[in-house]
């Protein structure tokens, strides 16, 4: 995969990225990472918008009459599936608008079947959504199918990229391991070489019992754990409390954001190996 300068392909990203909306086909997504995949493919060919918003959580989001009107103009609706925003369908009555990236990717990736896999934590399959969102757009324009095409091409060579900075960034850190609020950041830790000795919950919607913090306390000082992976909001007292506990570092991630994948992609990486990097001083 060809190698392309960051810099020059984010701000082509941005110029070419910029919509009009006016009559041109309504892609609306379920969760933001999904609206700015569709974006910097589409550039100015489509409209926008996603349901939720950077930071708003999938689980046990209940649909409004409001997003009832966006999903029925919609051209194309991407959703994650896999249970994590079946609420969507509710709303939508013709269910061939619909493009499943969960459904899709597990018949690729076992793994994606796996109870709470959040795809966009995998910036190895992400490279591939890329590319499969790029041939649902060119059935609206089959003439720019090699254009749309390309633009996947370069958004995976900028992921290859980064994931080769990281690698760098983490070269010579002995300890990787620790302590991450939930599962949603393995496939992330998996890919960067980080391990995860233990999550705090399986499911974000729970907050996980004393005795479950009593044990992954014990672990991690067992396993000499010194980072915490969490998030504001959720979770975010135990994690104070975990990391006070066994007097580990701690840093906090978006695991939805509304931005660009790739400026996102960086954030958690840098966050993550600047962390990992203090802490093992």
């Amino acid at each position: 995969m060809r190698k392309l300068p960051l810099l020059f392909v984010f701000f082509s990203m941005l110029i070419l990225g910029c919509n009009f909306s006016g009559n041109k086909p309504l892609v609306v997504s379920s969760i933001p990472v999904w609206k700015h995949v569709a974006e910097y493919l589409g550039g100015r060919d489509f409209a926008y918008y996603s349901i939720l918003k950077g930071g708003e959580s999938p689980h046990g989001y209940e649909i409004k009459p409001s997003d009832v009107v966006k999903l029925k103009k919609a051209k194309i609706i991407v959703v994650h599936g896999l249970g994590l925003d079946d609420w969507v369908l509710n709303g939508v009555g013709d269910k061939s608008k619909v493009f499943n990236v969960g459904e899709l990717m597990a018949k690729k990736y076992p793994v994606v079947e796996k109870q709470g896999y959040h795809i966009w934590a995998n910036p190895v399959m992400m490279e591939d959504v890329y590319f499969e969102i790029a041939r649902e757009l060119s059935k609206f324009y089959p003439s720019k199918e090699k254009y749309y095409e390309k633009r996947a091409d370069d958004y995976a060579a900028m992921i290859e990229q980064l994931l080769q900075k990281v690698n760098t960034c983490l070269k010579g850190v002995k300890n990787r391991k620790v302590i991450a609020y939930h599962p949603i950041w393995e496939p992330l830790f998996e890919t960067i070489g980080v391990k995860a000795v233990g999550y705090m919950t399986d499911n974000p919607e729970k907050e996980p019992g004393p005795d479950r913090i009593r044990k992954l306390i014990e672990k991690a000082r067992d396993e000499n754990v010194k980072v915490v992976v969490s998030e504001f909001g959720e979770g975010e007292a135990i994690a104070r409390k975990i990391a006070s506990e066994i007097g580990a570092k701690i840093v906090f991630l978006n695991p939805t954001p509304d931005e660009d994948y790739v400026v996102v992609l960086s954030q958690w990486c840098n966050k993550i190996c600047e962390v990992l990097k203090e802490a093992d001083k």
